[in-house]
């Protein structure tokens, strides 16, 4: 490799980085639900409130899916995807300065968010599939999911502060992605359209099985583990230990355990191997019957909500460094549709339209009941995935 393209592949690594830092934006909204439910709009349920602040992820599949066949077919570059992408996380922060007095405007704001995430993380990812792999890929994989994890902490502990000032505060977060757009310009180096590769006879390559079975895995666990952040803020006035500003504090304290796992990734990767599943999914069991057991206590609050954390930078990176092993630069832009877009995007759209809506029918609004409830539903799937992985490692030293 000469110099030039070690340079340009550090300025790659950066520029991705960069970016990774308002990846967790949707989630720095969070904070807000309480507020405006009970001051901005008390008209409204908790479950409409839930429902249209958990919109960008369903906003996201249809901008994804759009983004996706256009750069699949060779009709847009994935730079141009991004800096688009990034370009709509801006305006919602525009939009929350704008527009803020009615409810149909929090779905305005939503809306935006939902399109830029659908846009321009599928094209990042994919980027970062086709320009590095092996160890450099898996450091890669941690290290986004930790920058990811530190932005979030800062525009949660930011918005948090903010909400309590304007209920919207937490959107105008958003307008950070501004310089970061003007820095992608300029460091993304430019590339060509997708062209089918000679290796396959000049056809695009199809979707393998693996890449599937990863959707699955990231669809499910995104469903239980959006049950932390999306009840949080109720959860906390509910044991009256805070405000929004204290639920943005736990968000933070979430990616800041985020943070920490997302460095260790490359080397507990290598010695757990797809182990990681299981591991990840008994954290939020501990994280999740910690807020059961003392709703009372924020102490305790607040170490399950950096638990919780903890397990999504163990579980998502993994499943990224997985799905780099079935891809090429023909059907990477698809298949980081599937797994950074459509899957964690519907589990999160769908997390409070069936965890929210069971929970209440089976024991009322209690958030307790929700987490505890959530909490044996991943000890469960930690039970399933430990036996897919105890199952694969005993056919791979079988084949020996």
């Amino acid at each position: 490799m000469t110099t030039v393209e070690t340079k340009n592949n550090k300025a790659l690594m950066l520029t991705i980085l960069l970016i990774a830092f308002i990846q967790m934006g949707h989630l720095a909204i969070m904070p807000g639900i309480d507020r405006i439910e009970s001051e901005a709009f008390p008209e409204r349920s908790l479950q409409e409130v839930q429902t249209v602040m958990s919109l960008p992820n369903a906003v996201a599949l249809i901008t994804g899916i759009a983004a996706a066949l256009l750069v699949r077919y060779g009709l847009i570059s994935k730079k141009t995807m991004v800096l688009a992408g990034i370009i709509f996380i801006a305006l919602t922060g525009v939009s929350a300065l704008a527009f803020n007095s009615q409810f149909w405007h929090l779905y305005l704001m939503n809306s935006f968010l939902g399109a830029g995430m659908g846009v321009y993380i599928p094209s990042t990812q994919s980027i970062m599939f086709d320009s590095f792999e092996g160890k450099k890929l898996q450091f890669l994989s941690g290290m986004q999911v930790a920058i990811s994890n530190v932005g979030g902490i800062v525009m949660s502990v930011v918005a948090g502060l903010l909400i309590t000032i304007v209920w919207y505060g937490g959107h105008t977060v958003m307008l950070v992605a501004l310089p970061i757009a003007v820095m992608a310009l300029f460091t993304i180096p430019k590339d060509e359209k997708i062209r089918p590769s000679s290796k396959n006879g000049g056809k695009i390559t199809k979707i393998p099985g693996g890449i599937y079975y990863i959707t699955i895995l990231i669809f499910v666990y995104m469903i239980v583990y959006n049950v932390a952040g999306m009840n949080i803020s109720t959860h906390i006035a509910n044991g009256d230990i805070g405000d929004a500003a204290t639920a943005g504090v736990a968000s933070a304290l979430m990616m800041a355990g985020g943070v920490v796992a997302g460095l260790l990734f490359p080397k507990v990767s290598q010695i757990l191997r797809d182990n990681i599943f299981p591991l990840s999914l008994i954290f939020l069991f501990i994280g999740f019957t910690l807020m059961n057991l003392f709703p009372s206590s924020l102490a305790a609050t607040l170490a399950a909500m950096a638990i919780c954390g903890i397990s999504l930078s163990l579980y998502m990176p993994r499943c990224i460094f997985n799905a780099a092993k079935h891809t090429d630069p023909t059907n990477s832009a698809t298949a980081t549709l599937l797994i950074s877009c459509i899957a964690p995007a519907s589990g999160s759209f769908l997390s409070p339209v069936i965890v929210t809506n069971l929970t209440i029918l089976l024991g009322g609004d209690s958030t307790r009941f929700r987490y505890q409830f959530t909490a044996f539903v991943c000890l469960v799937l930690a039970s399933l995935t430990f036996a897919k992985s105890y199952r694969d490692s005993k056919k791979h030293k079988g084949g020996m």
